[in-house]
């Protein structure tokens, strides 16, 4: 029988259960394992959480983030020894990270899903929120120094890297992703996978296996209200389910993460459906 990790980081950066920290185990509530379950798989259900002292003075929410991303590139690494498949449920976006430093492939293939490019860096932040720069950690752009500290940690290289979905940039991460060799794909170009399959098909060397990081923000908020950053003109939810598919049908595809949801948000709860349906999917192609 197959396994499926699902991995639940409720943080908002450092803080735990604020914010889009709640919506890991609001999404849990509302059939998300049921969902990964539903295709016969044997679903293991794994909290992580930071211990005591991130929360003794001195101690900011970067050294919790960068704690959490640890803590993550080591349960997807156990994950994956024992066969099983992760699905990694977190607050933040960053927590992507982890994951990926996990997988410890140089021929992987990134797909960020987001409605942001989450690139900016440091140098160039008007906001300082650390969540903003994940893209930029991954790629190398960001906190190196800092991510040097996690066993087998390496960037990806900008152009394996796919920005899918987003519409919604400060001036200076418009202008970092346009010097970068990142593909930026917006939603319209998302109504069908053609673009997004035809440009992971061009990446040289050819993708081995493929990363989904999936903030939900990227769905169009006139279909649902994700977290406070919500915007329109992003991926309708039947149009989102369909590029998973055909990513889980096209690629090997070895972890998938799921972000950024804040519950309070969401009138009428019409998130987890929309979760659920996506995680349907991802079900019926690990349990086969």
């Amino acid at each position: 029988m197959a396994e499926i990790a699902a991995l639940v980081v409720p943080y908002e950066l450092g803080r735990l259960r604020d914010g889009v920290g709640c919506g890991p185990e609001h999404l849990l509530e509302g059939g998300a394992a049921v969902a990964l379950a539903s295709a016969g798989a044997d679903v293991r259900t794994e909290l992580i959480e930071l211990e005591p002292r991130f929360a003794a003075t001195g101690l900011g929410e970067a050294d919790a983030a960068f704690e959490l991303i640890r803590l993550v590139t080591d349960r997807v690494r156990a994950a994956r020894e024992r066969g099983a498949f992760p699905v990694v449920f977190a607050g933040s976006c960053f927590n992507a990270v982890g994951s990926i430093m996990a997988l410890n492939d140089p021929a992987l293939g990134v797909v960020y899903f987001d409605a942001h490019p989450d690139f900016s860096e440091p140098a160039t932040t008007t906001s300082g929120y650390f969540d903003s720069m994940g893209l930029a950690v991954l790629t190398g752009g960001a906190w190196q120094a800092m991510l040097a500290g996690i066993p087998g940690a390496r960037a990806v290289p900008e152009g394996r890297v796919v920005l899918a979905g987003a519409r919604d940039f400060d001036p200076s991460e418009r202008r970092r992703v346009e010097d970068s060799e990142i593909v930026h794909l917006g939603a319209d170009r998302l109504r069908s996978p053609d673009a997004l399959i035809a440009t992971l098909r061009a990446m040289r060397p050819a993708i081995s296996s493929l990363y989904v990081h999936l903030d939900l923000d990227v769905l169009d908020s006139a279909g649902a209200t994700v977290n406070i950053y919500a915007s329109s003109d992003g991926v309708r939810a039947d149009a989102l389910v369909g590029l998973v598919e055909a990513l889980f049908r096209e690629f090997r595809v070895a972890g998938v993460s799921l972000t950024a949801y804040d519950p309070s948000y969401d009138e009428g709860d019409r998130v987890p459906p929309i979760a659920n349906r996506v995680l349907e999917a991802i079900a019926r192609r690990v349990a086969v």
